[in-house]
């Protein structure tokens, strides 16, 4: 943060700061905001005076910061202190211009959970923004400010790779993906030989005295996992929950509930709708709880691995059986990071863009006969790459966060994908009102509302301006707006495709994996069998929700009917589309695509002449 003094010029003193605040009145209006700002950053300038004529240790610093917090807070100016703070790292301008709506709620949630958090947690936080250099990037005051708290950093993890964002806010907010340094292997040593005396005695486990890596909420050391007969050595890594977030999650989660208050109370002066920030922050919550729950995490390791068992592109760390309830110990598997591309020819960007759209947009919904697991947190320091034989090999990394999408939402994105292609409103409300249990339907101006938005949808992609994946973002962010709540499952997807697109913008900008959605949607019903086993699954769901209203289901099954029909006519044209299109080689359908798709086209418009 810029001061108005420097540090080096300070005479000896006594430290009176505080005094700036206590001779402030609270209760000011717009005129006297200046005049606030400036005490404020008096103060704040305060606490880097000499000590004793020597420059202030971090915990003079620390003790002076206490002070004056304390006192901001009895004067009832603690919120206006810490909006200087926040507003200092530039966070007014820190969104893509796609999501200047959600500007105002960024930096008020911010200043809410910075002033609602202990004063002992702010308070380093505060010296640390005072001790970064004048220069110091915004980026670098916002990466600062939120190193210590997950939920804060798990949201810059996805917001980094958004195309648009500003590039000094882009290359800090990288660092939060693997560059994350806040402890030291003597830190995490106690935590960590606490767990290893509870393994097996049949293995001795030797770690390494460095972290390997470090993530908002874990860290992980390297170690060698030797069994007793010294027949077979491994190298593995170790996993822990660093100790401070362990001590503090409960109370960010809880802090975290205290906004979806404030925010739900506030959203009116935002312009947002019916946003329904409670039902969002809530999944959120849920997910980084679950986070720290290694047990969780083993499970889904052990899930992951049957589900990608045999496949040739994908490879999951095995868990092994020295790991305890506080301790992940996992195979070490080696890569190079996913957006680390510099080194690679334009055939190999592109091959390994396809693996990585393939396996956590399209897979999670084109195995209709599968589970529909999905990675929920790919930024790209949780994905590395190899090439074996010219062909990529994604690794993952941790899997706290597995999603899992049912079969009437793994058909759903497919009915949304071909709704937005064929232009049917309709059949885009009805798969949005089965997926969300009726609550588009429930309400006529909420019926109204959302189909306002379909129609916009629609016509941007008529005219060019959204590609089709960001259509169907565009939709559940719309949507979100209007109060319709989402399962937890479905909602992680979202953002996982929203990770993903800047992701595969980095490793192939020139990427098209809106061809690759639209590909996986058409080749899921190029199988007979399988399109009417879904369809018939449809109308299961339809009938069970509309069966109060014969009106309803009698209209949603023409708006069915002329969507096929209009889905037969397009897809006689979507072999040319896709004639200068590359398309995975190991996909669901069988056979040449082309082939397929016209196959199946015809057959429909013979059907329904």
């Amino acid at each position: 943060m810029k001061t108005t003094h420097n540090i080096n010029k300070h005479p000896e003193e006594p430290v009176t700061t505080p005094d700036f605040i206590e001779k402030t009145n609270p209760v000011h209006n717009s005129h006297d905001a200046p005049m606030v700002n400036e005490v404020i950053m008096m103060a704040l300038a305060g606490i880097l005076k000499p000590h004793n004529g020597r420059k202030a240790t971090r915990p003079k610093m620390r003790q002076r910061a206490m002070g004056l917090l304390k006192t901001a807070k009895s004067g009832g100016m603690l919120e206006d202190l810490v909006r200087q703070v926040v507003l200092s790292t530039g966070i007014e301008n820190f969104l893509p211009e796609r999501y200047a709506d959600y500007q105002p709620v960024v930096r008020e949630g911010m200043v809410f959970m910075m002033s609602s958090m202990p004063l002992s947690r702010l308070a380093p936080k505060i010296v640390d923004q005072l001790r970064l250099p004048e220069n110091a990037s915004f980026g670098k005051r916002l990466f600062t400010l939120i190193q210590d708290m997950p939920t804060l950093q798990k949201l810059g993890q996805i917001i980094c790779r958004s195309p648009g964002l500003e590039p000094a806010f882009k290359n800090e907010l990288i660092d939060l993906e693997d560059n994350i340094q806040t402890l030291s292997y003597p830190r995490i040593r106690p935590s960590l030989f606490k767990e290893i005396h509870k393994h097996s005695p049949n293995h001795t486990i030797i770690p390494e005295k460095r972290i390997l890596a470090e993530a908002s909420v874990c860290a992980v050391v390297p170690a060698q996992i030797t069994s007793n007969n010294g027949r077979k050595t491994s190298r593995a890594v170790l996993k822990i929950v660093k100790p401070k977030v362990k001590k503090d999650m409960a109370a960010d989660l809880a802090l975290l509930d205290q906004l979806m208050v404030f925010l739900d109370r506030n959203k009116a002066n935002w312009d947002l709708g019916d946003f329904n920030f409670s039902a969002t922050l809530a999944q959120v919550g849920a997910i980084l709880g679950n986070e720290i729950n290694l047990e969780s995490e083993q499970k889904n390791l052990d899930r992951v691995g049957r589900h990608f068992r045999g496949n040739k592109t994908v490879v999951v760390p095995e868990r092994l059986t020295v790991s305890t309830p506080g301790m992940t110990a996992m195979t070490r598997v080696e890569g190079t990071k996913i957006t680390d591309v510099a080194d690679l020819t334009k055939k190999q960007r592109r091959k390994l863009a396809g693996a990585l759209a393939k396996t956590c947009i399209l897979r999670p919904i084109q195995d209709i006969r599968e589970g529909g697991l999905f990675h929920g947190d790919p930024h790209a320091g949780n994905v590395a790459y190899t090439f074996v034989k010219g062909r990529p090999r994604l690794i993952f990394y941790d899997w706290g966060m597995l999603g899992h999408l049912n079969k009437i939402e793994r058909f759903a994105m497919i009915l949304l994908t071909l709704g937005l292609m064929t232009g049917s409103t309709n059949m885009v409300f009805y798969t949005a009102d089965i997926i969300t249990k009726g609550q588009l339907s429930t309400h006529p101006a909420m019926r109204k509302a959302i189909k306002r938005i379909i129609s916009e949808g629609i016509r941007m992609q008529g005219l060019g301006t959204s590609g089709m994946l960001s259509s169907i973002e565009y939709l559940f962010e719309k949507f979100t707006q209007e109060g319709v709540v989402f399962s937890a499952d479905l909602m992680m997807y979202e953002k996982a495709m929203v990770t993903l697109r800047g992701v595969l913008s980095d490793v192939d900008p020139t990427f098209n994996r809106d061809a690759y959605m639209t590909w996986a949607a058409i080749t899921s019903l190029v199988d007979d069998a399988v399109r009417f086993r879904l369809l018939k699954l449809f109308m299961k769901e339809a009938w069970s929700l509309y069966r109060h209203s014969l009106v309803l289901f009698f209209d949603m099954q023409k708006v069915v009917f002329w969507f096929l029909a209009d889905l037969a006519r397009v897809s006689l044209k979507i072999p040319e589309v896709f004639a200068n299109t590359p398309m995975p080689v190991y996909g669901t359908g069988s056979g040449n695509f082309h082939q397929n798709v016209s196959r199946w086209a015809f057959f429909n418009t013979s059907f329904l002449k």
